[in-house]
């Protein structure tokens, strides 16, 4: 070597391992099957450390042939991952127990040394050529012979990282369980703090890996514990990442509770670190899982096939948003296999406007019931589903103790569905807080089912959206009767065949000192300016209404004076109003002008949109502006006979840095 010239040597060699395409290419020659081939890489992708171990030709190779054999078809898109020690574990196991035992003893006195092996050193750990030979033909991957100079026979480990885990094997084999095995793996961590070289990182995480498999520690041994102010104390160096990797082979949610409790409540729950070493170590996790806040799929990319192939990407997503996607109920098994997968980071699942069916509903439950599922919200409007799914969901409803929000707008679940549903909702387990039922042809039988439902179970329900169902009179009152709509904070029900006849009952929630209605849309019902009177009645004994929708309510200039009053007074909160689609006119603008301009009124955003108002009204609108300039932020509107004149009076309020006012529409 010393005699070769310096200038055709590299001083610097970049060894590059497989690319993605290339591991794919490995694990279908191993598998033989594509959609096993898709399965058992998406077992690897799960963890972010096995992915990266996988561009190693030869850890690739083991991890194929490992799962193959973990794998089954035929049975679905299940998840079960294994570490990096159970790949191993399992690729040994059916060796020849008896070889193994050599062979475990030869690694751990040879651990760090040359990787070629002569007969010399097998007969040292009893073994011959001749059985080294026979293992070495049966279990290549494990250990594989060569001929050397001379034609010497030689042999070697599949890879450096055999001689590491059956090296760490041995290790644990010569202790006694108990104490000894903590205080001699402690003192293996703090060798690789101090030295920091990186040789013998695989061989401590394989350590953490077989004390797991063994259940040689308990979770609570102080190693753990040790190992975690290590990791802590070292945030930034290289050591401390590969203290990371060891503590997660022992558990895969190593670390995890410390920092959700350190984000709960703003300090450590070890005494000895600042937030700044929170701080880091919530970064750390975050690149070591390979969390990403949202996933989405390209819109040339949007169909079953493609999203089966991303499955590893959705799982480590906080949110899934596949809304129209051009997906089939054909993904609904892997996406609950995601769902009932415990590594699962997934929080939100939109899938509108998709053809889920009802085959994928059911599919889907199956991953919302499940005890790993920690799903909050599912989003399936548009999804072509029937009274037949609610039968599934209200399963999940009562064994989905973390669901917290499901929309189901735009389905054609009826009267029927909303009976199953019920039946969910009224279930003590049910955790619903926001329930969207918009569009779904629920009429008054159907609010009768719910109505039922939340006289039992309404303590969580917050916010409920009924709209463009035909309840009618009947089925409202029947809800506000048997449900306390104050607890809502939020209740939508547009377009729902409402009339004066509802709003007694709505007026007299309102009417709670501790009513937390702050959003409500009645528009497009035929409430008139009388059943406006009855909610004015509730609004101003307590007010919390924040935000108020009565557009195309039938309503006229009448019902402006008892606005006004309301608007003016020290109680209201009311910061978004929309009377737009009401025949108010110039009189009821002059009316309701009374209470914008009173220093007490609020109001941020006024939607008075074909109101049949004309340039009559601008001087009104003007002058309570200048009276009240700090809060009306927006004003819409269009629709109206204005003059152009009237609006540039109003546009010239909006460049005047004293008036709020920035938008007219």
């Amino acid at each position: 070597m010393n005699q070769i010239p310096s200038y055709h040597v590299l001083k610097v060699t970049a060894v590059q391992g497989f690319s993605h395409e290339q591991k794919e290419q490995v694990f279908g020659r191993v598998m033989g099957n594509e959609d096993l081939a898709n399965k058992a890489f998406n077992h690897v992708k799960i963890s972010r450390s096995l992915t990266f171990l996988c561009q190693i030709p030869a850890i690739c190779m083991i991890m194929a042939n490992v799962l193959k054999d973990h794998l089954k078809p035929g049975t679905g898109y299940e998840i079960n991952p294994l570490n990096l020690t159970q790949m191993y574990t399992n690729l040994v196991k059916a060796s020849n127990p008896d070889i193994v035992a050599k062979l475990k003893k030869l690694a751990l006195r040879r651990l760090g040394t040359a990787h070629v092996m002569y007969k010399s050193e097998l007969r040292e750990s009893d073994l011959s050529v001749e059985e080294a030979s026979t293992f070495s033909k049966k279990c290549p991957l494990v250990l594989r012979e060569e001929t050397g100079l001379c034609n010497t026979t030689v042999f070697r480990f599949g890879h450096s990282s055999i001689e590491e885990f059956l090296a760490a094997s041995a290790e644990l084999d010569d202790f006694e369980t108990g104490p000894a095995y903590s205080n001699h793996c402690l003192g293996l961590v703090d060798q690789v703090v101090m030295k920091d070289d990186g040789k013998k990182d695989v061989f401590l995480r394989f350590i953490f890996g077989l004390l797991k498999e063994r259940g040689l520690l308990e979770p609570t041994d102080p190693l753990f514990e040790q190992t975690k102010k290590k990791i802590l104390r070292n945030i930034l160096s290289y050591s401390g990442v590969t203290l990371f990797h060891c503590l997660r082979e022992y558990d895969s949610q190593a670390l995890l509770g410390e920092v959700k409790f350190y984000l709960n409540n703003g300090f450590s729950p070890f005494h000895e670190f600042s937030e700044t070493h929170w701080s880091y170590m919530l970064q750390r996790t975050s690149l070591f899982e390979g969390m990403r806040e949202k996933f989405e799929m390209k819109l040339s990319a949007r169909c079953d096939e493609k999203l089966l192939k991303h499955l590893t990407d959705i799982l480590k997503s906080k949110k899934a948003m596949l809304r129209f996607s051009n997906l089939t109920d054909k993904c609904c098994p892997a996406l609950a296999a995601i769902l009932s997968t415990k590594e699962s980071y997934l929080r939100e699942l939109d899938l509108g406007y998709n053809t889920i069916s009802d085959d994928g509903v059911k599919e889907l439950v199956e991953g919302l019931s499940d005890r790993n599922c920690r799903l909050k919200t599912v989003r399936l409007p548009g999804c072509g589903i029937t009274s037949h799914a609610c039968e599934f969901l209200a399963t999940a409803l009562r064994r989905s103790l973390k669901l917290q929000e499901l929309d189901l707008s735009v389905n054609e679940i009826g009267d029927e569905g909303m009976k199953h549903l019920a039946d969910g909702l009224r279930s003590p387990e049910c955790k619903i807080e926001t329930l969207r039922l918009s569009q779904c042809n629920i009429e008054q039988k159907g609010c009768y089912h719910l109505a039922s439902a939340l006289q039992k179970n309404s303590t969580n329900v917050k916010v409920l959206d009924l709209s463009i169902n035909m309840v009618g009179d009947k089925g409202a009152i029947e809800l506000f009767k048997k449900c306390d709509i104050s607890k809502l904070t939020k209740l939508e029900m547009y377009h729902c065949g409402l009339t004066v006849l509802s709003c007694r009952g709505i007026g007299e929630a309102l009417k709670f000192e501790n009513s937390n209605l702050a959003e409500l849309n009645l528009s497009n019902n035929n409430l008139k300016d009388a059943g406006f009177e009855l909610i004015c009645k509730g609004m101003y004994a307590w007010c919390s209404l924040e935000k108020l929708n009565l557009s195309n309510c039938s309503l006229t200039e009448d019902c402006c004076p008892e606005l006004a009053s309301g608007l003016a007074s020290k109680e209201s909160v009311i910061g978004e109003l929309d009377l737009s689609g009401n025949n108010l006119q110039d009189k009821g603008v002059k009316k309701l002008c009374v209470g914008l301009r009173s220093p007490q009124c609020k109001l941020e955003k006024l939607s008075l949109s074909t109101c049949g108002l004309t340039s009559r009204s601008i001087p009104f609108l003007t002058a309570a502006l200048k009276s009240n300039p700090q809060h009306l932020a927006e004003l819409h509107l269009m629709g109206n006979n204005l003059e152009d004149s009237g609006i540039r009076v109003l546009l010239e309020l909006t460049r005047n840095q004293k008036y709020c006012l920035s938008t007219i529409e």
